[in-house]
């Protein structure tokens, strides 16, 4: 079955390509390990902190909801 992706994951997604940045310079942005922030943005691990960091470094205002 399809995994969907939440609107916030999806945003964060539009940001990084708007912004030709990758998940890795996300990653060095906000201090943490590319694998990890990955997993944050595709909605396998909730961490509405570090959701928070990325929805500021990128200007997304799109609520981070539970997600898994």
């Amino acid at each position: 079955m399809k995994r969907i992706l939440p609107p916030w994951s999806k945003e964060v997604k539009k940001a990084l390509i708007d912004n030709d940045m990758s998940v890795k310079e996300l990653s060095e942005d906000v201090g943490l390990g590319r694998e990890y922030v990955s997993r944050v943005v595709n909605g396998t691990v909730y961490a509405p902190e570090i959701a928070e960091r990325i929805s500021k470094r990128l200007e997304i205002e799109t609520e981070y909801a539970n997600i898994i």
